[in-house]
């Protein structure tokens, strides 16, 4: 009972650490708006780059990450296990989707989810980051880019020789994204429509 107790704590904490809002507070600080009626409504980094600008885009991005980061570090530290690390990272990414602190209307989880998977699958993830910005260099499409990246993901964990489980955990987590995406397209279809 009490390691249950416990798993709940770090994970309601990972979930709540994920929620931190920092495209909406860095929005908010350097011009004084809600990200969420900005550009496509996203409460995350790529949305604050475009619509807010460069500098701002940066600091969110590298916050989301590191929330993320967090997240799987200190579920680390207080269970001693990477099974509930792995499930840390996934409630850190559903709290920067669904953060109670905007009402349930946050990103993608994309950064987040990066940052979590950089302390699960270190190198695979780089190589996947990377393989991600030159696709976006070379076609300047966001979405067809970090689709790349991620399809290389899950090669790449198995190459290194992570296990099944891993290449399950990132498959179930990746669509989230999409989740969020669409989340988002129908709500503002709602708004235009």
């Amino acid at each position: 009972m009490e390691t249950l107790l416990r798993t709940g704590g770090i994970l309601l904490g990972a979930y709540l650490l994920g929620s931190i809002p920092f495209a909406y507070i860095v929005t908010r600080l350097a011009a004084g708006r809600d990200i969420r009626n900005l550009g496509d409504g996203n409460a995350g980094a790529r949305n604050t780059y475009l619509s807010v600008g460069p500098a701002a885009g940066a600091i969110v991005g590298i916050a989301d990450v590191t929330k993320g980061m967090l997240a799987v570090e200190l579920a680390r530290m207080t269970s001693g296990s990477e099974e509930t690390a792995m499930v840390a990272g996934m409630a850190a990414v559903m709290g920067h989707d669904f953060p109670p602190y905007l009402m349930f209307r946050g990103g993608q989880g994309m950064a987040t989810m990066i940052g979590a998977f950089l302390l699960l699958f270190p190198l695979p993830t780089a190589a996947a980051v990377g393989l991600s910005l030159l696709f976006l260099v070379l076609t300047r499409n966001w979405d067809a880019a970090w689709t790349a990246g991620f399809l290389a993901l899950i090669v790449m964990i198995l190459v290194h020789g992570f296990g099944w489980d891993r290449v399950l955990f990132a498959v179930l987590l990746i669509p989230t994204i999409g989740l969020s995406k669409l989340l988002q397209i129908i709500k503002a279809r709602r708004r235009g429509g």
